[in-house]
């Protein structure tokens, strides 16, 4: 996704069609298992992709002080070369 001033209705629309089975957790049983870090990186970037809109358009509110909006701004680099 191009980054752009994003509105809230483009995010909206994003959310909502978004496949939030990314973000459900394996029950206990399982997640007591041995745990597969490539599925679980999987499982992230899966995560990320679906909230990334938010925080893009959080990085852009200048409601949100600067340094708060820099962190947002830092993590999103960091999970985009985690996440390509």
């Amino acid at each position: 996704m191009a980054k752009k001033n994003l509105t809230f209705e483009d995010v909206d629309k994003l959310i909502q069609k978004a496949d939030l089975s990314a973000l459900k957790t394996a029950p206990r049983a399982a997640a007591k298992a041995a745990v597969d870090p490539a599925a679980v990186i999987a499982q992230v970037c899966a995560a990320y992709k679906i909230i990334r809109p938010i925080l893009l358009l959080l990085s852009n509110l200048p409601l949100i002080p600067k340094k708060w909006r820099d962190v947002i701004t830092g993590f999103m680099k960091l999970m985009d070369s985690l996440c390509p």
